[in-house]
């Protein structure tokens, strides 16, 4: 796991995309939080790239408001101390001829920084993008990756590059774009970025399950149920209609391979050798690998779509996805998808994860859900036969946004009789730690900085993903449903997901 001692080594950040909300609204927020906190190397820059035409002056002019809102410790001196560390380049990363300029900008920064050859280079930009700029950082020599030596200190330099989602559209062109990454990186200086591997409950499930000896022993098939991973959004598509309809979108794709997948994992996975990347992300790797293949018959058991229709969001009617700008009239994009998924290992054999993840939801949360068996023998014959039964053991973990975890257990109600009532023991993050969380892109830079691809996706990880959820994606393009779209605004979507889980004898936890 990152290594809060492990030297940050003088670097520049160059992100690709640079005028997109991406880095407005969390790179540079988070950036300077590391400013504040005074994690970042003595000596650092940022260069934002971009077509459009702006000065360095009216790019940071363009970053301060978003700044304001979005960074956790803002104030104007501070800022004013960072704000000349970034830099701004017009240029187009899909001509190669653009790279001479960039080149020399990077090379004057470097200098008037004091950075050294170390460079971070960030896609944050259109996916269709990638494999050009790619392709242009090798042809333009970019990359040493620890044949040259860095000026400043004398070690070999490196240059890492981070990747945001969606990282293909299927398995095919994801394994693609790892072949054309691999042309001009090595593994270990590709950065497959998932925030929700950033979020700090995420990597707190590791520490909760393999520094305790009283939750390992007990999470396996003999005692765990079932397990729900949840991701609810209350906003719509928020003028990214465009995106959202494309191949790459949906919340099957957006979501789930990309972010919910990942979590399970990290739930399911056995206790690696060590605490180091490439030890975890094995782990990682072996539960994706032993989910089970989804074939077609399967997919209307084991598969549920949604979209969301007009209805209410706290209390204010907003429309439907078809109304939204950018989406097609007739589109048939789930923007709420739940899928059950089995392990066949020795561990999880028998226990489905339900997984579900959708816009306009009636409440914003993320949280993973262990639900126990019951007792082997029921001694509360009397509690067990009232209406709701005696309700079964839960480990909640509250990703976000409040983040923290929760144990439900079974306790007697004090006075004559023998009467039973669920009660809570809570974690709460904040309160215990009297600290917030810090942004997930601020953990996950700070740990490409350190070199640490603990918390980011292995190539491998990406092209399972992506074989999980492919038949179903496939499936849903082939054969239109006619009640699109079929849950309101402001629920907890399609009635559809509920059969799924009541076909099981379960339900889903709607807090």
């Amino acid at each position: 796991m990152p290594n809060a001692a492990q030297k940050v080594q003088p670097c520049i950040v160059v992100i690709f995309g640079a005028s997109g909300d991406l880095t407005k609204r969390k790179l540079i927020p988070s950036l300077y939080d590391l400013y504040v906190g005074k994690q970042l190397p003595e000596t650092f820059a940022v260069l934002g790239v971009s077509r459009t035409p702006m000065s360095d002056d009216e790019f940071r002019g363009h970053l301060l408001e978003q700044a304001k809102k979005f960074a956790h410790h803002y104030d104007d001196k501070t800022w004013a101390e960072f704000a000349p560390m970034v830099h701004y380049h017009a240029g187009d990363s899909t001509q190669a001829e653009a790279f001479g300029p960039l080149k020399a900008r990077i090379a004057e920064l470097a200098k008037q920084h004091r950075t050294g050859d170390n460079v971070i280079l960030y896609l944050s930009m259109a996916p269709q993008l990638y494999e050009p700029t790619i392709v242009n950082i090798g042809a333009a020599g970019m990359v040493t990756e620890g044949k040259a030596w860095c000026s400043i200190n004398r070690e070999p330099s490196w240059q890492r590059i981070i990747i945001e989602k969606p990282f293909g559209h299927d398995r095919e062109s994801a394994a693609h774009l790892n072949r054309v990454l691999g042309r001009v990186f090595e593994e270990e200086s590709i950065y497959r970025i998932d925030h929700y591997l950033g979020k700090e409950t995420v990597q707190n499930l590791l520490v909760f399950r393999f520094a305790n000896t009283i939750f390992e022993p007990i999470w396996n098939r003999n005692y765990i149920d079932h397990v729900q991973v949840t991701a609810a959004e209350t906003v719509g598509v928020e003028g990214r209609g465009g995106y959202y309809d494309s191949p790459s979108g949906g919340a099957l794709s957006d979501m789930i391979q990309s972010h919910l997948l990942q979590v399970m994992a990290v739930v399911a996975m056995e206790p690696p050798v060590t605490m180091r990347a490439d030890d975890i992300r094995l782990e990682k790797t072996k539960v994706l690998i032993g989910a089970r293949d989804i074939t077609t018959d399967m997919i209307p058991k084991m598969a549920v779509r949604g979209q969301y229709g007009p209805g209410q969001n706290e209390g204010t009617a907003v429309p439907g996805y078809r109304q939204e700008k950018g989406v097609n009239p007739a589109s048939q994009t789930d923007t709420f998808a739940a899928l059950q998924v089995h392990i066949d290992t020795w561990r999880w054999g028998g226990v489905p994860f339900y997984l579900r993840s959708g816009k306009r939801m009636a409440k914003k949360l993320t949280e993973i859900v262990i639900y126990f068996k019951p007792t082997p023998h029921a001694l509360f014959r009397e509690q067990a036969m009232k209406k709701n039964g005696i309700p079964p053991n839960q480990i909640v973990i509250n990703v976000q946004p409040d983040e923290g975890i929760r144990l439900r257990f079974e306790g007697k109600v004090p006075g004559a009789g023998m009467n039973m009532k669920s009660v809570e023991m809570d974690f709460d993050y904040v309160k215990q730690f009297k600290a917030k969380p810090p942004e997930a892109y601020a953990t996950l830079l700070l740990d490409a900085m350190r070199g640490d691809q603990t918390l980011y996706k292995h190539r491998n990880e990406i092209e399972e993903a992506w074989r999980i959820v492919q038949p179903v994606a496939e499936h849903w393009r082939e054969n239109p449903q006619d009640d699109l779209p079929n849950y309101a605004a402001g629920t907890w979507g399609p009635s559809a997901a509920d059969v799924m889980m009541a076909r099981d004898g379960r339900h889903w936890h709607n807090p």
